[in-house]
């Protein structure tokens, strides 16, 4: 199977890339499963500490491929909600990674695009940004995660009107609504998404652990967010980072983390 989905880990950082730019990226069965695959590796993955999500040339992602329509929705991997599922858990694999994930969308961010950003934990946009909840043109609703992970980033007005209307967000929209957290300059995207994910890989232990913490407290009542809350603290204070934070404030010098 030739490789539609690359993996090359620079600074602790991997960077996961939709190698198909003939197409802006558009999404195959065989994207979806090397996604997937591309998830684990870097969970798997000691050298690495954040991971960066994009598309080759310019794109993000335009969207599915027709070509999984011709199985009725289902591609290769046959129809139903078995077949849905399995796609839907080549996205929640990047939300359950617990190593930062970061999209660096660039261009087009359309339909099955914008679901796999919204699986990430954080989104940093180009100037050229396009994003879109493209399936109503499809008769389609969201179905790989959009539906339950748009209304929890920018609110369910929001998430409604861009699910009804298809309609296409530009960069200064998408940060204005909570679509994504961050920017990236025009000259070199992928080079700035890059140097954020490193400060990121290179951060402690804390970092890898608060993403999961905070999204799963989101749906606990308080006092089992409390709890969840102190028992995380609990493992970073035992943890070697603390203890170097607190050595490297006391001597006036950088700290020097593991991630653990």
């Amino acid at each position: 199977m030739t490789d539609v989905v690359s993996y090359e880990v620079s600074d602790g950082v991997a960077h996961i890339t939709i190698e198909r730019p003939e197409v802006r990226n558009a999404m195959s069965m065989e994207v979806f499963s090397q996604l997937g695959e591309r998830a684990r590796q870097a969970g798997d993955d000691g050298q690495v500490g954040a991971v960066v999500v994009a598309g080759r040339g310019g794109t993000f992602s335009s969207g599915i491929d027709v070509s999984v329509f011709g199985g009725g929705g289902g591609g290769e991997g046959g129809t139903g909600v078995d077949s849905i599922t399995r796609l839907q858990d080549c996205f929640t694999a990047y939300e359950e990674l617990d190593k930062p994930t970061l999209a660096a969308i660039e261009g087009y961010c359309f339909g099955a695009g914008i679901q796999l950003a919204a699986a990430c934990h954080l989104r940093a946009v180009a100037p050229d940004a396009q994003l879109a909840v493209m399936e109503a043109r499809w008769a389609l609703v969201p179905d790989l995660g959009g539906s339950w992970r748009l209304p929890r980033l920018i609110g369910l007005g929001h998430a409604t009107e861009l699910t009804l209307s298809a309609r296409r967000v530009d960069a200064e929209e998408a940060r204005a609504m909570g679509l994504a957290e961050l920017s990236l300059g025009a000259s070199d995207p992928l080079a700035e998404a890059h140097d954020l994910a490193a400060k990121l890989a290179a951060g402690p232990g804390s970092v890898r652990r608060a993403p999961r913490l905070l999204r799963e407290n989101v749906a606990r009542d308080r006092d089992a967010a409390l709890r969840a809350e102190a028992e995380a603290q609990l493992e970073c204070m035992r943890g070697p980072d603390f203890a170097e934070a607190v050595a490297a404030g006391m001597e006036g010098r950088t700290p020097r983390f593991t991630g653990a």
